[in-house]
């Protein structure tokens, strides 16, 4: 669980189920219109700051959970399913969490050997013991051991890191071995273009696992790792501004409860219970604010389960290794340098990014005595199930229409934002996907009321997808309704970036017919399909898809706020999603409507995933007999800065060799704005290589 996240499992599960509309009379909608209205305030309800990232280790995912099946229920759909409920629990473990108070604490002494004892039965005086303890000063990390105590010398090991291609080690003139060792975050020169570790760039020899791994390699009894400034910093901002939304939030309440009528009793009491509920969390807050200004990590935030290796070298020794890992505040670390070594931490660490010369030594006289206690963590949590139920011939057959509402919560695991501590919104993932089985949900109940004979529409909403699809394979393993009588799977993830008319439908080859059945359907919608045949993938239809059941996978690309705070719903295109709502819904119809089912086929498992083309190079393309051709350039765009004319022949874009217009489109795709690339053009019989940097696309 991420820091602010632990500080904020407060009980969520008195706000209301639906986000507070204020009217003073009635307003007349559309019906035609009126779904579309309700789907986007359902994805900005989901997505919003109040559900803080719908991460399974939070309350906040019943909170979305109670929604989802509200909406089912106001829907129409049967939802007595599990013991007259809506919800099928299940158990999803999530890492690890601190134990006991007392045995997680951290006790630094010094005791320099030149002090003697003034009388025979008299201890050395210490000239400096610090005590940090749980959640103030230090927090044991899943990454550790989930038991262990030290007691002993201490080695300050720099950064950790072995990198002999690069000619660095900092453990190369210090013995590591059965003593703990201090070691820092990142790695040296992160703010140095011309650092051997890759630039600015992050490489491997910063992960925690790296340097965890790399201390058992050494012989190291215990890691206590410090954080760095720069995290440190980004930390204080984030909690900050958390706070500030809070009170945002807390005062925009305030004003509204003030201008609701008297008569107004429940939502008025509503309202008391929103602004009584941000007391606790204010004050839990602060709380992190003290510790990310400390720079103490939370215990999940640089893994969530221990880091297991051999020291023998033997690839597949089962006796394999974890130690005690923890967090301590960089303020005490940096007095037992200072008093150790006479020198700060900060100049210690200027000393290594300045010259790339480690700076590691025995701290002489110091000792420490530490404990750690982990402890398994599990996320009670619930698929949330909906049926419209079939009739006729047909009623004893299934169609599942699924998305995930899970996403990650405020960072950690699953994160692409390593270190973050922030609201992940997942608007696109998957809110859109979940909004859109909702409305789909009223759409169908009300076109299926006329049809004699039609087979069950079961609406699932799966939890713990981001933990591994685990929402879905417990439906497989214990389905409501039998798998064997379970037509097709439609999943529906990331479908709320709709760009260049794109949507990518995987499993069209998973069962006999199912590629013209969207061929047909998509002749109303003409969307410009990228039909893919694979019925596997990493998402929850690939559950069913290994039970034997065909799917289909609608997907609107991958794109570079994926797994990043910056997923908002700001940036979902709404009238794309309505589009998709739509062809869904037709698909869903055939399917549950006629006579024959598909016959589940295999397919291959190699699945790529499809990306967005998020990467502009600023050239318009012509196909030719004998290759693709610049025709125009953008003024003043990447390609016309960089040297490039008009008539130029693309050969290759980067290490890939096109020869249409399609194939620098596909190549595209697999680069980020900012990225640097070669392009070998042919000009007038001459051969040149072009260098430029690709830019983010122009918004439509």
């Amino acid at each position: 669980m991420s820091r602010i996240a632990g500080v904020l499992r407060f009980s969520l599960l008195f706000f209301a189920l639906s986000p507070i509309v204020f009217a003073e009379r009635p307003i007349t909608v559309a019906p035609e219109l009126l779904w579309k209205i309700q789907q986007r305030a359902d994805l900005e309800y989901l997505a919003g700051e109040e559900l803080r990232g719908r991460g399974v280790d939070d309350d906040s995912i019943d909170v979305a959970a109670k929604y989802i099946a509200n909406r089912f229920r106001e829907a129409g759909l049967k939802t007595d399913l599990f013991q007259d409920q809506p919800f099928q629990k299940l158990e999803i473990p999530v890492g690890a969490r601190a134990g006991e108070f007392a045995n997680n604490q951290v006790r630094l002494q010094i005791t320099p050997a030149s002090q003697e004892p003034q009388g025979s039965n008299e201890q050395r005086q210490p000239v400096l013991d610090v005590v940090e303890t749980l959640g103030e000063g230090m927090n044991p990390l899943a990454i550790g051991s989930v038991a262990g105590d030290y007691r002993g010398e201490v080695v300050f090991v720099g950064y950790g890191i072995t990198a002999p291609k690069l000619g660095y080690d900092d453990y190369a003139n210090v013995d590591a071995e059965g003593k703990a060792v201090i070691l820092l975050r990142k790695e040296p020169g992160m703010m140095d273009p011309d650092s051997p570790f890759d630039g600015t760039k992050t490489t491997q020899h910063a992960f925690y696992q790296t340097k965890v791994e790399n201390a058992i390699k050494h012989g190291a009894a215990a890691v206590l790792f410090v954080n760095d400034p720069g995290s440190i910093a980004a930390s204080i901002v984030m909690a900050e501004d958390q706070i500030r939304r809070e009170t945002v939030r807390r005062d925009a309440m305030r004003k509204q409860l003030e201008e609701l009528p008297g008569e107004a009793i429940h939502l008025r009491e509503t309202l008391r219970k929103r602004i009584e509920s941000i007391g606790p969390i204010m004050e839990g807050l602060s709380q992190e604010l003290e510790q990310c200004r400390r720079g103490v990590l939370a215990t999940t935030e640089a893994g969530g389960f221990p880091v297991k290796i051999s020291r023998s070298g033997i690839k597949n020794d089962k006796n394999k290794l974890a130690i005690p890992v923890l967090s301590i505040a960089r303020d005490t670390i940096d007095l037992l340098l200072s008093r150790s070594l006479q020198r700060s931490l900060v100049e210690i660490e200027n000393t290594i990014d300045q010259s790339y010369q480690p700076r590691s030594t025995l701290l002489s006289g110091v000792v420490v005595d530490l404990r750690v206690e982990l402890k398994p963590a599990n996320a009670s949590t619930s698929n949330v199930v909906g049926e419209i139920p079939g009739r006729g011939d047909l009623a004893s057959e299934s169609i599942v229409l699924g998305a995930h509402y899970d996403h990650v919560g405020m960072g950690g695991y699953g994160s692409l934002a390593p270190g973050t501590v922030a609201i992940h919104n997942g608007a696109d993932d998957n809110a859109s996907g979940t909004v859109t089985v909702m409305a789909a949900a009223g759409l169908l109940s009300k076109r299926l009321q006329g049809i004699e004979s039609h087979r069950r529409v079961v609406m699932i909403a799966f939890t713990g997808e981001e933990r591994g699809l685990l929402g879905s394979r417990h439906y497989v393993d214990h389905p409501r309704f039998p798998l064997d009588s379970t037509v097709t799977m439609i999943n529906l993830d990331m479908v709320g970036r709709l760009r260049d008319n794109e949507l990518t439908i995987y499993g069209t080859g998973s069962g006999e017919g199912l590629d013209r059945l969207v061929e047909n359907v998509n002749r109303q919608y003409q969307f410009d399909i990228n039909p893919v045949q694979t019925g596997y993938g990493p998402s929850d239809h690939q559950s069913f898809y290994q039970a034997g059941i065909p799917v289909l996978f609608f997907f609107t690309g991958l794109h570079n706020d994926y797994h990043r705070p910056s997923d908002d719903f700001d940036k979902i295109d709404y009238g794309g999603l309505t589009r998709i709502t739509d062809m869904v819904c037709d698909v869903t119809f055939q399917l549950a409507t006629r006579a024959d089912r598909p016959t589940y086929a295999e397919t291959d498992k190699r699945v790529r995933i499809r990306r967005q083309r998020m990467a502009f190079l600023g050239v318009s393309l012509e196909d030719k007999p004998d290759g693709v051709v610049v025709s125009s350039l953008t003024p003043d765009g990447p390609a016309e800065r960089a040297g490039m004319n008009s008539g130029d022949a693309l050969d290759r874009l980067g290490n890939k060799v096109v020869q249409t217009k399609a194939e620098v489109i596909e190549a595209l795709r697999t680069y980020s704005p900012g990225d640097s690339v070669t392009l070998h053009v042919t000009r007038e019989s001459q051969k040149l290589a072009i260098n430029l940097r690709l830019e983010s696309r122009p918004t439509p």
